[in-house]
């Protein structure tokens, strides 16, 4: 709550400018000092999956010449673990299974597993850029040791399709900081949010997007299963009334909703809706792969 006070009062800027100003005061007397955590110069990516098969395995690959060790909290029940560990035998994954418990939740326990100085977080549907690639690279190998860093940059999020924006603005979070012993995620009963010392320096690494986020634009039928479930409240309908009740419930909400019991044909207008007055993207911008997974996967390219 402080954390948002603050925000609300000082500003983005203002923020900015605070911490920066107490981390110059405490560092450069090397009151405080990174380098006493003791951890090796590198990057942990922290990656967080809930059945997310359709992006993944192109995620952690888009990031393997940046980061030293993946730490995969995965809670997934359907083919998104098999693909995790398919790719352990390429890439340098610590592989983490336990319930879905949230995400501050699975976080924090994957902070505890981090071997690097640097914590990327990376979440299953996340896809590099180049230039991230290149200015994350940059920044951990020049900057100053001794300071403890969070590090903002944008992505593009896409919504429904590839030729739909989630929002006007880009998504801008700390998604690169310094590990410390101090950092703890929190859930303020509405977001999780990343607690971290005063004296932690705020550094805009890029104001031009430097990756994707496949957010919304996943197989149409696994979109129509999620937004169904959360309309028909169907775990609690399984748990009180056994799962034939709770699968009769969600086949009347489809039919009922978008007049068709066929998955596929409710996903496809789900995202059709989710494109409706969002920003235009062209998706002619992005890698090839991206393009030849979203085809596959049946999923729309959209027009704007």
């Amino acid at each position: 709550m402080v954390k948002v006070a603050r925000r609300k009062i000082l500003g983005r800027r203002g923020v900015f400018i605070l911490s920066n100003f107490i981390s110059n005061i405490l560092t450069i007397p090397s009151f405080v000092d990174s380098r006493r955590e003791g951890k090796e110069k590198g990057i942990s990516a922290v990656v967080l999956s809930y059945n997310e098969p359709d992006w993944i395995d192109l995620s952690l690959k888009s990031i393997s010449n940046l980061v030293d060790e993946y730490i995969v909290v995965d809670s997934s029940n359907d083919e998104t673990t098999q693909i995790i560990e398919e790719l352990s035998s390429k890439l340098p994954i610590k592989l983490i299974k336990q319930p879905p418990l949230g995400q501050h939740i699975a976080r924090n326990e994957a902070l505890k597993h981090v071997n690097y100085k640097y914590v990327l977080i990376w979440d299953a549907d996340f896809i590099a850029t180049d230039k991230l690639i290149e200015k994350i690279k940059d920044f951990v190998y020049n900057s100053d040791d001794k300071f403890y860093y969070l590090v903002y940059y944008p992505l593009i999020s896409f919504c429904g399709d590839l030729s739909h924006r989630c929002r006007d603005k880009y998504h801008v979070e700390h998604w690169l900081f310094t590990w410390s012993k101090k950092l703890k995620y929190l859930w303020d009963g509405r977001i999780e949010y990343l607690y971290s010392p005063i004296y932690y320096k705020r550094v805009d690494l890029s104001y031009d997007p430097l990756g994707y986020h496949m957010r919304s634009v996943k197989k149409p039928e696994r979109v129509a299963l999620s937004t169904l479930f959360y309309q028909t409240n169907y775990y609690d309908v399984k748990n009180k009334k056994g799962e034939e009740e709770a699968n009769k419930l969600l086949e009347e909400t489809g039919l009922k909703l978008y007049n068709t019991k066929d998955l596929k044909e409710i996903g496809l207008k789900i995202m059709k809706e989710m494109t409706i007055n969002k920003p235009c993207f062209d998706y002619k911008q992005l890698p090839k792969e991206i393009i030849d997974r979203a085809i596959k996967n049946g999923i729309p390219l959209g027009k704007c």
